[in-house]
């Protein structure tokens, strides 16, 4: 299988070993993303750079996970700038704000033509975030291109060989392959994909089990096997994180 520079995030997400393929390629461009904004390249002085951040914030995660990355004052000017388009937004939404009336029990609807009120769109604005947005744009691509690869045998090899996916990102395979699967390889998928997902979720739990039956003295002289991780990957196989990883930090 020939590689070409968009296919190689993928195979090594599907060669890293790791129980959802697709969330070590989330990893990796999330890393990408903080390393962007915040790392030694100072992205954050471009005016454009600004801009979105500017536009988009920061969401809690990733505000936290800027702040363990160590580039306090990089932090600090993007958060200045963002608190000065919050303030003259604020500014001249709350000097005019007021309360709509109540309204009666019968009339719970509001009218299409009224206005959003205030609280839905800083709403928003807490939940955007420039590095959510970066990240998801990339693994909008890299799901895209699983399906391209699909085509080519030794990559199906791969993904039958692979420890299945976190519930999340099963989620979206399924949801993608809706608009995405190839016709010639519908029947491979039906048969493979459920079938991987099944049998990786009884290894975990498994796994998970007989990590809890160590805790039992009668247990302590047996053998682990692959069980003394099995609480960080059985919290990965359900929301696709890495509760074990240490902050990354700018090196």
């Amino acid at each position: 299988m020939k590689e070409k520079l968009y296919t190689i995030p993928v195979n090594e997400g599907f060669e890293a070993g790791d129980e959802c393929p697709f969330c070590a390629m989330e990893r990796r461009e999330e890393q990408r993303a903080i390393r962007y904004f915040a790392g030694p390249g100072a992205s954050y002085m471009e005016p454009d750079v600004r801009a979105s951040t500017d536009k988009a914030g920061f969401c809690g995660v990733h505000m936290k996970k800027l702040y363990d990355y160590g580039n306090a004052l990089g932090d600090a000017l993007m958060l200045q700038t963002y608190y000065a388009g919050l303030l003259e937004e604020m500014q001249s939404q709350l000097d005019h704000y007021e309360l709509p009336p109540q309204k009666g029990l019968f009339n719970k609807k509001r009218p299409q033509s009224e206005k959003e009120p205030y609280w839905h769109h800083l709403q928003e604005r807490v939940s955007s975030c420039a590095i959510c947005e970066k990240v998801d744009y990339n693994m909008e691509r890299y799901f895209e291109t699983f399906f391209y690869l699909l085509r080519e045998p030794e990559f199906r090899q791969k993904v039958e060989s692979c420890k299945g996916f976190c519930l999340r990102h099963f989620a979206k395979l399924l949801e993608t392959a809706e608009k995405s699967l190839p016709n010639a390889q519908r029947e491979w998928f039906q048969k493979t994909i459920p079938n991987l997902m099944l049998e990786n979720l009884a290894r975990v739990k498994g796994d998970l089990d007989w990590m809890i039956a160590k805790y039992d003295y009668r247990n302590a002289s047996k053998p682990w096997g692959n069980s003394r991780d099995a609480l960080q990957r059985s919290m990965q196989k359900l929301e696709g994180i890495y509760p074990a990883d240490a902050p990354y930090k700018n090196e």
